[in-house]
């Protein structure tokens, strides 16, 4: 039976991470608008009548100005789209950081489960089995030193 997850309370979970990905789609976006524009302008010199260079811009403006701006206005959606898509592989390295740094400090870690939905479950599931690995050793190391301090105990 699977265990209840509890939705996510944080949407931008690394900001190294996802500020990197926000910055690159608000790069494409601008590399694209003015991709465009130029091709637009170069297209208008080429096939128009000869005109004096800046008034292509004015004209450009007056047809192509609504898709520019509904393109700054889908800008923020997109942005959401992509931390939230994100945070589906930097939660899941969030948390398995954390897990590694307590089990560096030598603390009691819990085996990890990532929410559904969420990218690299089996670099969870593989954690969880070099856990369990480590939880075991320990045990057997726990269990000679108690053997051999009776083994010292027992000697007359």
């Amino acid at each position: 039976m699977p265990s209840k997850q509890r939705p996510r309370k944080q949407l931008f979970v690394d900001a190294k991470v996802q500020g990197a990905l926000v910055l690159r789609v608000v790069l494409y976006w601008i590399v694209c608008l003015i991709t465009i524009t130029l091709m637009l302008l170069c297209w208008r010199i080429l096939t128009g009548p000869a005109r004096i260079f800046y008034t292509h811009f004015d004209d450009m403006w007056f047809h192509y100005g609504p898709a520019m701006v509904a393109s700054l206005v889908l800008l923020p959606l997109v942005i959401v789209d992509v931390v939230r898509l994100s945070n589906r592989f930097v939660g899941p390295l969030f948390r398995l950081r954390r897990s590694m740094r307590e089990l560096a400090r030598g603390e009691a870690v819990r085996p990890i489960q990532f929410r559904e939905g969420d990218f690299w479950k089996e670099f969870g599931d593989e954690f969880n089995s070099v856990l369990a690995r480590m939880h075991e050793l320990s045990e057997r190391e726990a269990k000679e030193a108690v053997e051999e301090e009776e083994t010292i105990g027992a000697a007359p």
